[in-house]
Parts: structure tokens; C-alpha cells; sequence
């Protein structure tokens, strides 16, 4: 449960007006007749303001003022968000408790990720060496090191898959040669050979499932391969110019039954050094690997990136990148603009919810709608 004064005012509605327009880019259309769910979103803000909203209201608070990232994705864990303090390098990884309104200092480390159950959180201290922590963050550490002449991707795109970790060999730039994707169980030592060349944008992972789904590009290509079987799905772009690079950043999402991959497909040349790269969201079903765009989500995808969470149900989601957001639903793709507060142009400073946006799950939602 939230603190008491946060979760009352998060049930107030948000005023009504603005609603239906948002960041000149994205279009001034009529917002097409539907709602999204009370579920709680956080996000820290350019300012470092840690921030949780009601995207049904769009009532939102400041919970904290924080040394965290807002370009990271938040990680959720245990009743927790963690996130690797940007105050210093190899700062202690931080965490703020939910229930309590509490921050905590954990161990000092460059990057935090939760393991595929979400039983567990590594906190990674060095290209090869990490420490593995129950999800509440308290329990006696337990000190990790890679393979020899393997190592973590550095930074963000640290991914858990099932049974294990993903790990790397090869030079982490591409360009000075290949690099070999694998899965690497710290408790057997076995080390299991995925693909080349692969910049992962998000796995899914089915409850105690032994398998993962792992979505990558590769040279504009888009692909999903199952961490057992090693099957891969191609997905093909209709258009010259392929999906988002993804890469150490967030540039897709699974659902949360893995039945459904948001990405981003270009639709300009993300390599045009006079012209702003522009993206629509796309919604490709894993099965088929047959993608439906969303003509109405387009976005500027600034570096190539863009970010995309799905709400619980797997139906809706919302999804931007640096100049604004939308609300989705997967299934009709009606679509309109999202903002929590005052339009902006430019989220750097308006304080709206941005890359960090993390989706807090139901339990925390208890009592307030």
C-alpha cells in the first residue's frame, strides 16, 4: 500500500482540461472514446522527481527527489523500485520501498535488474562480476562471477531470461568484430549459445515456465527466438527502413502473456542527419510474427529509441519516446495522446512520464482503485 496522503489523492480525477490534445507532433485529433484501467505508474522526472500516477484519473504525486535516471527504465521488484544512482560512478544502487515511502542504499554497482521470476535482483558491479539479492533487497548477498571470457552488456540491457542470465563474448561494439548472445545458469555454470550479433529488446518470460522469448533487431531485422528450442520468428518490416535499434535501450515490449510484441518501425531514414527520425508503433503477434501498425502513434524517435509499457489484461498499453506519449488499445489500435499534466513539446522539462515509467503491480493498487 502506498502512503496514506499519496494513494487518497491519486483517486481525484485529473482535471479534464487538455484532454484529447498533447505535444504538437503527435496531432490534434479527437481522442477516440475509450479508458484506460486504475493502474499506478511511477517515473522520475529530468529534475530527478520520483513521481506515481493513476493512468485511469491521471492523479499523480511526487513521492521522492532522487539521483536516478530518467532515460533507465525503473526496475520493480519486491514492493521496491530499484535504480543505479547517477550522483557518482559505482554509487550504491538504490532502492525506495513502497509501503514505507523509504529509501534504501544497497550495494555499489553500475546497473540493477530483477532475475525472470522476480524472486531475485543482481546488481551488476563489474563487466564480470555481479551480486544476486532476494527481491526485497535484505538477505545475505550472494557473489556472482561470469565465465571466463564472457561479460555483461554494461549499463542498461542486462536481461534475465529463464533459468539463468544473458550474457556476452566478443568486443561489446559490434563494429570491432561479432558478438555471441548466450544464457548462463550462475547455479549449473552451463552457458548455452543463443545467437550473434543480437541487441535484445525484451524478453518474456511465462510464470515457471523453463523457456524464454527473447526479442532482438539485427541490421534492421526483427526477430523473436525461444531461449529452449532456439526457434526464431523473422518479422518482417513493410517498409525499407526496418524497426528501431533497440539495443541497450528499451525499444519494445512483450505483453504480459507474451502473446503480443510492441515495437517501433521507422518511417523515415533513421540515419538522415538533416531530418528528425519519425516512428509508428507497431503490434506483432508472436505467434505469427505478422505486425499491425498503429498509423496514429507516431512518434520522434530521437537515438532510435522509443519506449512502450502494457497495462495488466495484455489489451492496452501506453508508449512514447522524447517528444510525448499515446494510449493504445491493442485490439481496436484506437489511439490518443497521454500526458500527465500540462502539455509539453519537450519532456526533458515538463516532468510527464518518460523512459523510466514502470507499471507497479496490483497489490500495490489495493484500496485505491
Amino acid at each position: 500500500m502506498l502512503p496514506g496522503l499519496i494513494a487518497a489523492g491519486l483517486m481525484t480525477a485529473w482535471p479534464r482540461h487538455g484532454a484529447g490534445t498533447h505535444h504538437g507532433h503527435l496531432g490534434a485529433a479527437a481522442a477516440p472514446d475509450f479508458t484506460l484501467p486504475s493502474v499506478l505508474v511511477a517515473w522520475v522526472d529530468y529534475s530527478g522527481q520520483l513521481h506515481v500516477g493513476n493512468l485511469a484519473t491521471r492523479a499523480q504525486h511526487v513521492l521522492a527527489t532522487v539521483d536516478a535516471p530518467a532515460a533507465d527504465p525503473m526496475i520493480q521488484a519486491g514492493g521496491r523500485l530499484y535504480w543505479a544512482d547517477i550522483s557518482k560512478d559505482v554509487a550504491p544502487i538504490r532502492d525506495y520501498d513502497i509501503a514505507t515511502g523509504k529509501i534504501g542504499y544497497l550495494a555499489r554497482g553500475d546497473s540493477v535488474f530483477a532475475s525472470a521470476d522476480g524472486r531475485h535482483m543482481y546488481i551488476v558491479q563489474t563487466a564480470s562480476r555481479l551480486i544476486e539479492l532476494p527481491a526485497g533487497g535484505i538477505g545475505s548477498p550472494r557473489r556472482l562471477a561470469l565465465p571466463s571470457g564472457w561479460h555483461m552488456s554494461g549499463g542498461l540491457g542486462d536481461w534475465s531470461v529463464a533459468g539463468g542470465i544473458v550474457i556476452y563474448s566478443g568486443p561489446a561494439d559490434q563494429r570491432l568484430g561479432p558478438t555471441i548472445l548466450a544464457a548462463w545458469n550462475p547455479r549449473t555454470g552451463h552457458v548455452k549459445i543463443i545467437g550473434r550479433n543480437l541487441d535484445i529488446i525484451d524478453t518474456y518470460t511465462p510464470p515457471g515456465a523453463r523457456y524464454s522469448l527473447l526479442a532482438w533487431t539485427s541490421g534492421g531485422v526483427l526477430g523473436i527466438t525461444n531461449t529452449s528450442t532456439l526457434a526464431s520468428l523473422t518479422v518482417r518490416s513493410p517498409n525499407r527502413y526496418g524497426f528501431t535499434y533497440g539495443g541497450p535501450f528499451s525499444s519494445g515490449a512483450f505483453s504480459p502473456n507474451g502473446k503480443r510484441l510492441a515495437v517501433f518501425l521507422n518511417t523515415t531514414n533513421p540515419q538522415d542527419p538533416y531530418n528528425a527520425p519519425h516512428s509508428v508503433l507497431a503490434i506483432v503477434n508472436t505467434r505469427t510474427g505478422a505486425p499491425r501498425l498503429v498509423p496514429a502513434a507516431r512518434l520522434v524517435t530521437t537515438e532510435d529509441v522509443g519506449w512502450a509499457r502494457w497495462l495488466p489484461g495484455g489489451n492496452r498499453l501506453i508508449a512514447g519516446a522524447e517528444g510525448g506519449s499515446y494510449a493504445v488499445d491493442a485490439v481496436t489500435l484506437a489511439t490518443r495522446p497521454f500526458s500527465f499534466g500540462s502539455p509539453s513539446d519537450d519532456i526533458n522539462s515538463s516532468g510527464d512520464i518518460n523512459f523510466s515509467a514502470t507499471i507497479l503491480p496490483a497489490s500495490t493498487e489495493a484500496g485505491h482503485g
